[in-house]
C-alpha cells in the first residue's frame, strides 16, 4: 500500500472513531432528557442483541453493535456516582473502565480479523469516554496538575507497551488520561480574555503536543477541536471549506488540521442532537449510519 493512501486511510479511521464517541455522547445526552437511563440502557441491549443476529460481514450491524456497546458503557458509568468524588468513587470508575473492556474482549470472535478491528475501535472509544477520570485535580492546582502530567506522560512514553490485552489497556488509558490532564492544563494555563487568542493558543498546543507525543495525535485533535466549538460556535461551514482548502497548507500540517476541522463539523452537528425531536433524531442516525458505511466500504 502506498505511503499516501495508508495515511489517508489512517485519517479516515481516526475520524470514524471520534465521531462514534460524539455521536454517543449526544446520544446519551438525548435519551437522558426523552427516556430516562434504564430506558435508555434497555434500548440499546435491545439493539445490540438483534444486530448479534445479523450477518456479522455486513458493515451495518457491526455499526450497531459499536455504538450500542460504547452507548451503554457511556450509560453504565452513570451509575457510579463521580460528582462527589472519594478514592473509592475513582477507584470504581477505573475497575469499571477495565471490566467493560474484559467483557468486550470476551465476547469478541478472535478468529475474525473484522470482529477484531472493530473489539480495536470499542477499545479505543472507551478510552476516549474514560479520559477525564481525573479531570477534578485540576482543583488543587493548574500548573502542578499540568507539570506532573507532563511526567506522567514523558515516563509512559519511554515504557515498552505491554503485550497482553487487559495490560495494554490499562497502559493505554494511564497514557490518555495524563495527555488528557496536560492537554487541558495547558489551555486552561494559556487562556487569556481573548477569544482570538484563545483560538489560536489552542491549535499551537495541538500542534506542538501532537510533536511530543505522536500515538496521541488521534486524541489531541478531538480535544483541539471540541474546545472549538465552544470558543468559536457556528463555524461549521467554514471549517468544512477548510477541509476542501488543505491543499495550501504543508504536507506535514494536512493530517492534523483536516481531522481537527472535520471533527469540529462533526461536534457542531452533534449539539443539535440534543435539541432535535424524536423523528429528527432518527433522520440523523439514518445518515449518521450511512456515511459510516460508505467510509467502512472505502476502507475495504
Amino acid at each position: 500500500m502506498e505511503k499516501g493512501t495508508l495515511l489517508g486511510r489512517q485519517a479516515i479511521q481516526r475520524v470514524a472513531l471520534s465521531s462514534s464517541v460524539i455521536i454517543v455522547q449526544a446520544l446519551s445526552s438525548w435519551t437522558d432528557e426523552y427516556f430516562g437511563l434504564i430506558q435508555g440502557l434497555c434500548i440499546a441491549f435491545l439493539i445490540f442483541a438483534i444486530s448479534t443476529q445479523l450477518n456479522q460481514e455486513d458493515v451495518q450491524p457491526r455499526l450497531l453493535k459499536r455504538i450500542t456497546l460504547l452507548y451503554c458503557n457511556q450509560q453504565i458509568r452513570k451509575l457510579v456516582d463521580t460528582h462527589n468524588l472519594t478514592p473509592t468513587t475513582i477507584f470504581s470508575d477505573i475497575l469499571l473502565a477495565i471490566a467493560l473492556a474484559v467483557m468486550m474482549i470476551m465476547i469478541c470472535d478472535k478468529k475474525s480479523q473484522k470482529a477484531s478491528s472493530d473489539l480495536q475501535n470499542l477499545l479505543e472509544g472507551l478510552l476516549y469516554l474514560y479520559s477525564d477520570t481525573f479531570d477534578f485535580a485540576f482543583q488543587y492546582g493548574v500548573l502542578k496538575v499540568t507539570l506532573f502530567a507532563f511526567g506522567v506522560s514523558m515516563s509512559l512514553k519511554a515504557l515498552q507497551p505491554p503485550s497482553s490485552q487487559i495490560q495494554n489497556f490499562c497502559w493505554k488509558l494511564a497514557t490518555i488520561i495524563s495527555v488528557n490532564l496536560l492537554s487541558e492544563g495547558t489551555t486552561t494555563l494559556l487562556q487569556s480574555s481573548f477569544v482570538q487568542l484563545d483560538v489560536i493558543q489552542c491549535l499551537a498546543s495541538v500542534s506542538i503536543l501532537r510533536l511530543i507525543f505522536p500515538s496521541m495525535q488521534p486524541y489531541l485533535t478531538y480535544m483541539a477541536a471540541m474546545r472549538l466549538t465552544i470558543l468559536a460556535p457556528g463555524l461549521a461551514p467554514l471549517f468544512f471549506c477548510a477541509v476542501l482548502w488543505l491543499e495550501i497548507l504543508p504536507v506535514t500540517s494536512r493530517s492534523w488540521v483536516g481531522e481537527t476541522c472535520f471533527m469540529y463539523v462533526i461536534g457542531s452537528i452533534s449539539m443539535l442532537v440534543t435539541q432535535t425531536p424524536f423523528w429528527g433524531m432518527i433522520l440523523v442516525l439514518i445518515l449518521g449510519h450511512y456515511v459510516d458505511y460508505v467510509i467502512q466500504i472505502h476502507l475495504q
